[in-house]
């Protein structure tokens, strides 16, 4: 095992960190392989106990400010989750509040006076033995979220009669809050070859949920704050490495 080192590097524009770690479960140059090592290190640097790491960047889509999700009985396409896209598309227009229908359809929620710490943040996992190497470079933050002083519950209806996936639902789950790199360069190298990728247009990176209880009507009545410390989102894991998931214990096997 190599020795874990661990570099921050700080600067007025800059935060930079470098990791001596154990690379060489790394299967390819792929970037769906790689992201699991880095996630970690991006939810610690850039997100808290109430901003989770999105489980791959691939899925990015998913993970935008009002994106519902609702977990399922049974897994399905590998997932306890099912995606049901932005709120503004699952709402009900006649029964919510005038208000809040015009907020979700503009869909403008970025928070204007946002400034991160930061300009950049860069994360570089090596492992000197091997010369495998992950590094992400995450450039101009900004943040979203459901502006303050906006209230979805008691002013928002979800439109379950024409939405099978909410029919029979108590609570949906809900981002209200997402932190967004407008530039991401993600490097991967294993030995002496290596790949980069570009990532732009303002990608989410960290995000956080809450829970939202449903009326019979559709009617959003209560929400919850959940948490990476709570852990009680019933979702699968995985992979041993993104802990956003929960995994299904094991049945039959010591």
């Amino acid at each position: 095992m190599p020795k874990k080192l661990k570099v921050v590097v700080k600067s007025l524009f800059g935060h930079e960190i470098r990791k001596d770690v154990s690379l060489d479960s790394l299967k390819s140059l792929k970037l769906e392989d790689a992201w699991p090592f880095i996630r970690e290190e991006i939810e610690i640097e850039i997100g808290s106990s109430q901003l989770v790491c999105i489980p791959h960047i691939t899925e990015a889509d998913l993970y935008k400010v009002t994106s519902l999700f609702v977990p399922n009985e049974k897994e399905t396409n590998g997932k306890m989750f099912t995606p049901l896209g932005e709120l503004r598309n699952n709402i009900n227009t006649e029964k919510s509040n005038p208000e809040y229908v015009k907020l979700l359809t503009e869909g403008d929620l970025q928070e204007p006076d946002f400034k991160f710490p930061h300009d950049s943040v860069k994360i570089t996992l090596q492992d000197e033995a091997i010369k495998n190497k992950v590094r992400v470079i995450m450039v101009n933050f900004s943040k979203s979220s459901i502006p303050k002083g906006k209230d979805l519950v008691n002013n928002v209806y979800l439109d379950v009669k024409n939405n099978k996936a909410l029919q029979g639902k108590k609570s949906v789950y809900m981002i209200t809050n997402v932190l967004y790199a407008k530039t991401i360069e993600f490097r991967v190298t294993r030995g002496t070859s290596s790949r980069i990728f570009h990532l732009g247009n303002g990608s989410p990176l960290v995000f956080g949920l809450e829970e939202f209880l449903i009326g019979e009507d559709g009617k959003l009545t209560a929400k919850n704050p959940v948490t990476i410390k709570s852990k009680s989102l019933h979702w699968q894991k995985v992979d041993p490495l993104d802990q956003l998931y929960q995994p299904e214990r094991a049945t039959g096997k010591a």
